[in-house]
């Protein structure tokens, strides 16, 4: 269970996108009317249709925003990490949520009731004009994902998100590594398939000798045939 928080000289707002360029008075003005609440991985911030009006800071650690598909698979949306906030939706238009929230690890959030903070942004419009900003990003982000979900197949998802997740190999720069592999659970929630569905793309992967697999690393050893089988259409 997330629990409340006492705010510490360590637990400040100052780094967040919406206050750049503020001064410190303002950032603390802003802190007081906060409350601080700890989440464990895997917790749940709010769910979707969930009618309250919050809006979230990220302190500590990132959370990932999920929907579901028609047959019950999770998708996820994005990740949001330190620096970003969420739940301001909801707290202009007083529409239940959209998506759920949970903790993508341990994290600390700073929680402004959603009418305080639209009063806040009217007393500071340079503040109002980043939410502006903010939503805007997240728009584009959304619109990238959901097209990207609509224009693709299972498999070139999957393909996509391995290459996404590689780095070059220091030891051979023509190869790219995973040097840590997510369970294939967590990939396919970024496919929005099966970990079934994951594992069965990687085997042809395998087979076809474009990536090798020694315990948790992947060896990516022709990243331009990955590449030409998720631009196939």
């Amino acid at each position: 269970m997330s629990e409340e928080l006492k705010p510490t000289a360590s637990m400040s707002l100052k780094d967040n996108e919406l206050l750049g360029g503020q001064n410190g008075k303002v950032i603390e003005a802003l802190e007081k009317l906060c409350r601080w609440r700890r989440y464990a991985e895997g917790e749940k911030v709010f769910d979707r249709d969930d009618p309250s009006g919050d809006v979230y800071f990220v302190v500590e650690g990132s959370v990932r925003v999920v929907d579901h598909s028609e047959s019950g698979q999770e998708v996820a949306f994005v990740d949001i990490g330190v620096g970003e906030v969420f739940g301001e939706l909801s707290a202009i238009d007083g529409e239940p949520r959209s998506a759920s929230i949970y903790a993508l690890e341990d994290c600390v959030l700073a929680v402004a009731p959603g009418e305080t903070l639209l009063k806040f942004m009217r007393d500071h419009p340079a503040i109002a004009r980043r939410m502006l900003e903010h939503i805007v990003k997240t728009i584009r982000v959304l619109n990238s994902r959901v097209v990207g979900l609509s224009s693709t197949t299972v498999v070139q998802r999957v393909y996509e998100k391995i290459l996404e997740l590689s780095e070059p190999d220091p030891m051979n720069p023509k190869r790219r590594i995973i040097e840590t592999l997510p369970p294939h659970k967590e990939i396919a929630v970024w496919a929005s398939t099966t970990p079934e569905s994951v594992a069965r793309a990687m085997g042809r992967l395998i087979e076809a000798n474009v990536v090798k697999r020694r315990f948790k690393t992947l060896h990516i050893l022709d990243p331009n045939r990955l590449q030409a089988l998720i631009d196939a259409t």
